[in-house]
């Protein structure tokens, strides 16, 4: 991040510095740290080698990364993406931590095929299924990524039995993926900084890291998040009050 001059009054006497090398700022260090783990999933093409998911590098360029992610889920959450010049999006933000530590944030439309296909997973999950190490994968088809979720029992990963009457069902209503964030969130939420996980982080993988620094413009695009407003049910407060 380069350095950044903000007047503070009128007079431009006083100012804020922001970006100043060498200097910390709890703020500005949690939204760097936000960003650059976020798994923006984009779905696949032939320069991505069939991966859906990329992170977003300090020079602007794609890391594009394999499709399967064990992981334990921490929780679920809605936020809404305000722009200047188009309307306001949805998105759902889940916010894993890898099994060699690394915490990661799968990110996409709230109105797609992968946040549906990511929540009836989700849905049919038990507590402590939910609670125990998954495997994510996501499935590129055509222009959708769908996803599948293996839960953890016996030593081995098992794929969530996902009932048939659900298939060709269209995408989740958004009364129904506020009550399967809710049910996810009231054991997933259970899995930040949870000992247990700690205790069986893979030894033998390095954690991915990325360079502290990033795009002033996703900066100022991340800051203009805001969570939605209050929608039909008293259930929205419940589903987007989560442990960030």
């Amino acid at each position: 991040m380069t350095l950044s001059i903000v007047p503070s009054d009128e007079r431009g006497i006083n100012n804020l510095a922001q970006g100043m090398t060498g200097f910390l700022d709890a703020d500005e260090e949690a939204l760097q740290q936000s960003m650059m783990t976020t798994l923006f999933i984009g779905g696949a093409s032939a320069e991505s080698g069939g991966r859906a998911a990329y992170l977003l590098m300090d020079d602007g360029s794609k890391l594009h990364v394999p499709n399967s992610l064990r992981c334990w889920i921490v929780d679920l959450k809605i936020v809404e993406q305000r722009y200047q010049q188009f309307d306001a999006v949805d998105k759902l933000l889940i916010r894993v931590t890898a099994a060699d530590g690394s915490s990661y944030i799968y990110r996409t439309s709230l109105n797609s095929w992968t946040a549906s296909s990511f929540l009836q997973n989700f849905k049919y999950m038990t507590r402590q299924q939910l609670s125990d190490q998954v495997m994510i994968t996501l499935v590129p088809k055509g222009r959708a990524t769908f996803v599948n979720v293996q839960y953890c029992e016996g030593g081995s990963f098992h794929r969530v039995e996902i009932p048939k009457s659900e298939f060709g069902s269209g995408k989740m209503g958004y009364d129904d993926m506020l009550d399967a964030i809710s049910h996810t969130n009231g054991t997933a939420q259970d899995n930040d900084d949870s000992p247990v996980i700690e205790a069986q982080l893979s030894k033998e993988e390095e954690p991915f890291e990325v360079r502290p620094e990033d795009l002033d413009e996703l900066i100022e695009e991340v800051k203009a998040i805001k969570l939605p407003s209050k929608r039909r049910r008293s259930s929205v407060t419940e589903a987007l009050e989560t442990v960030v």
